[in-house]
């Protein structure tokens, strides 16, 4: 079931099944994300809305769930989700934030 949306300057915010984050995100769930490249497209629209004023808890909130959609896609190898979470990691340095940890080893 599909949450109530939340508009934010004029991009829908989807929280629940499927999760929305603007129009990079497709929904991750059956489907998932399917490339490094989405995410840095993702990313450059979270950057985005950086500039035009989100707040930085929300940007972390949505980094989050970009996170949990690159875990748990079956579209990308070990090796590309290795790289889409550098990208993640990389973002979140550069704006003073800690990296994410893995608590398992990818599968």
């Amino acid at each position: 079931m599909v949450g109530k949306p939340t508009v934010i300057h004029g991009r829908r915010v989807y929280v629940g099944d499927p999760v929305y984050l603007g129009r990079q995100v497709r929904d991750y769930s059956p489907k998932g994300l399917s490339s490094v490249r989405e995410v840095r497209g993702i990313l450059r629209e979270l950057e985005e809305d950086f500039k035009h004023g989100i707040s930085s808890r929300t940007i972390q909130g949505r980094i989050y769930i970009l996170f949990l959609a690159v875990l748990h896609t079956t579209l990308m190898s070990k090796s590309e989700k290795i790289r889409a979470i550098r990208e993640i990691n990389k973002f979140r340095k550069k704006h003073g934030w800690k990296p994410y940890k893995l608590k398992r080893p990818l599968q």
